[in-house]
């Protein structure tokens, strides 16, 4: 991890990496791959269609209602971004996107997700880089991209099994 702090010239990047345990990578893909679906996973309370079509490079989404670490409980605003899907490799379970306009002053911003197997499941990557923001050291994103992913990872992981169960469940039924 590269650290620098505001005011320097070099971009802040950083890689957080979560655990999705018990559950294929193949299961986790479809969830990540649906651009527009990010709020139904990631603790964003809206993720909007902007334009085009979900999971195709050129398309663009609204995501707002989160907290970041600057924010103060006076905050009246609501936070926002919106995010350009860059390019998709569903064969290697990756996107690229960056953020296209905001109002939490993220500048050049760039990020990669990948989703790998592992022994236990699966995991996400998600590296990212961007200009310093202004107000924030590079540790409070570092803290905002680490605890978003592993809250997603999460609710992925629970959401798949509950799914799985809810079908164990009704074939013993049937």
């Amino acid at each position: 991890m590269e650290s620098t702090e505001e005011g320097s010239h070099e971009k802040w990047k950083g890689k957080a990496i979560a655990e999705v345990k018990g559950v294929k990578a193949e299961k986790v893909w479809p969830l990540l791959e649906d651009f527009f679906g990010l709020s139904k996973w990631y603790p964003t309370p809206m993720c909007i269609p902007v334009e085009g079509i979900s999971g195709i490079p050129g398309c663009v989404r609204f995501c707002g209602g989160f907290k970041t670490p600057v924010d103060d409980d006076a905050k009246k605003s609501m936070n926002w971004t919106k995010q350009k899907l860059l390019s998709i490799d569903p064969a290697r379970w990756t996107f690229t996107y960056c953020i296209v306009d905001s109002n939490v002053g993220f500048h050049s911003y760039l990020a990669t997700w990948t989703v790998r197997p592992t022994a236990e499941g699966c995991e996400v990557e998600w590296l990212y880089e961007v200009e310093p923001v202004q107000g924030w050291k590079l540790e409070y994103l570092e803290s905002f991209v680490d605890k978003g992913l592993h809250a997603m990872a999460k609710n992925m992981e629970q959401g798949l099994k509950n799914m799985e169960e809810a079908l164990k469940s009704h074939k013993g039924q049937t």
